[in-house]
């Protein structure tokens, strides 16, 4: 399960990469044949869409992955409910449509959220039985489903930029998407669904759970926002917004699809509470020796990484970026315990916590708020995360009997290695003054990132061979890179 778990992680942050790739390699050729209110007029549009969507994203694929026992009954009934929510969220696109033309003042969007709507409804149908991929932890199939999904996107996209050089080519690339998706489902999975409800009650016992965490997590995304441009106004807003995605990049680009294929994994070993307890507390180890140091390398490495790529301009994003990374660490031990009660099929356990952020989140706006500016808000998510993290680990110890020292036994390497490697980076970081140009500023984040991650690897591996070896995320790696010669052979 240990070599399953890692192989998925492995796919799955493959992936992300090569949709970001992807997304570079568009987003650079698009800006050059469409103009930027092509984008704008498609954002109206999906900035409506993404709030329908929101309130039909039931996630009955992850009821699915949870559930132990299931039975034919089960995947006719999450794929009627699909196609259902997904005709609900067309009908919804398409009657906003002329609202919306209104609130805008551009009578474009209502053709435009009438063919979005059209796609919805089609992706709708697509097969429930790729859902194989991820419970069955094959990782390599659900890569090249999304994988030749985005290529097609993408390409279709692109040839439309060229051919009309307009709108359309983002409105018909998106919904090839959706519809190339539809055809691979049936391509790449024999099963086919049939119309039922007959498990519509137990799924949705389960699912009701999933919409209520994304309504929350939406809150907990936008709130600052909505927070830091009420009282501060626009300039700060475009600090914080800013400061706020690069922090988040350790999250989404690597917690984020290291825990979908965390996931599954969790849900098939959720019969053997001892197996559970094992992986649970070395898969929290292995993400935080991968978030740790890079989190100490975005915190100590903001300074030039803000003046290499924004400009010094952007000087008042450092801090953001520093605190909500710090922050980032507490919400990445968080998000590997949320896999874990998914698992567990407890997902009103997540509700709980996110709830619990948002609270204190507020609270400590009401606190910090006044004088400190954005950094008041930016201080209140990092103490909400901190008390999301210690609440989610007393459920976790609570529902799995876990104990809390086993967590400490596998955590210490990467927080000793990290803890040196941030020393040796503010040896670095003295070499440099904090007002250097580009060049100095470029020197200084190659030099430190070079250094710091030969720092943090040549320590953790001491430290895990002074430890004796032990079975760990350290191990998977070393057995990865160099595998026995009865593993080679075999």
């Amino acid at each position: 399960m240990r070599r399953e778990i890692a192989r998925g992680a492995m796919w799955m942050v493959l992936f992300r990469l090569f949709d970001r790739a992807i997304g570079v390699v568009s987003t650079s050729l698009l800006a050059r044949l469409l103009i930027p209110a092509d984008f704008g007029l498609v954002a109206m549009a999906m900035s409506i869409i993404a709030l329908i969507d929101l309130a039909t994203g039931f996630g009955f694929d992850i009821a699915l992955i949870q559930k132990p026992d299931l039975r034919r009954a089960h995947y006719d009934t999450a794929w009627t409910l699909n196609v259902l929510m997904a005709a609900i969220g067309a009908l919804v696109t398409t009657l906003l449509a002329h609202p919306a033309a209104l609130f805008y003042g551009d009578e474009r969007l209502v053709t435009i959220m009438i063919a979005i709507g059209a796609a919805w409804l089609i992706s709708g149908f697509e097969n429930i039985g790729i859902v194989n991929f991820r419970r069955e932890m094959n990782f390599a199939a659900e890569f090249r489903f999304m994988a030749t999904k985005r290529v097609i996107a993408f390409a279709i996209t692109v040839a439309c930029a060229f051919a009309f050089r307009s709108y359309w080519a983002l409105v018909i690339g998106s919904a090839a998407g959706r519809i190339a998706g539809v055809a691979l489902s049936y391509a790449m999975q024999r099963f086919r669904p049939r119309l039922s409800l007959a498990c519509a009650r137990e799924l949705f016992s389960f699912s009701g759970w999933l919409l209520a965490n994304n309504v929350v997590s939406v809150l907990l995304s936008r709130v600052p926002h909505f927070v830091v441009g009420k009282v501060h106004g626009a300039q700060a807003l475009g600090t914080y917004t800013v400061g706020s995605e690069i922090s988040q990049l350790a999250h989404t680009e690597l917690v984020a699809p290291i825990n979908r294929a965390l996931f599954p994994g969790f849900a098939r070993l959720a019969g053997d509470p001892e197996a559970f307890r094992r992986v649970c507390v070395e898969a929290t180890a292995a993400v935080f020796s991968i978030v740790l140091p890079v989190t100490v390398g975005m915190v100590l490495l903001a300074g030039p990484f803000v003046r290499v790529l924004l400009g010094s301009q952007w000087g008042a994003a450092v801090p953001v970026i520093q605190i909500l990374a710090a922050g980032g660490a507490f919400t990445a031990i968080a998000a590997n315990n949320f896999a874990a009660y998914l698992g567990l099929g407890r997902p009103q356990l997540i509700t709980a916590v996110q709830l619990s952020r948002l609270g204190v989140f507020l609270a400590m706006v009401f606190v910090l708020g006044h004088g400190r500016g954005v950094i008041g808000v930016v201080l209140a998510e990092f103490i909400a995360s901190i008390t999301a993290c210690a609440i989610s680990l007393s459920m976790l110890k609570m529902v799995m009997q876990l104990k809390l020292r086993s967590y400490g036994a596998n955590l210490w390497r990467p927080l000793l290695a990290s803890g040196l490697m941030g020393l040796v980076l503010l040896r670095v970081g003295a070499w440099y003054p904090t007002d250097s140009e580009f060049g100095g500023a470029l020197l200084h984040l190659l030099l430190g990132s070079a250094v710091g991650a030969l720092t943090y690897l040549a320590t953790i591996s001491l430290l895990w061979l002074l430890s004796g070896r032990p079975l760990s995320f350290e191990a998977t790696v070393v057995h990865k890179l160099w595998p026995s010669r009865k593993d080679a052979t075999a």
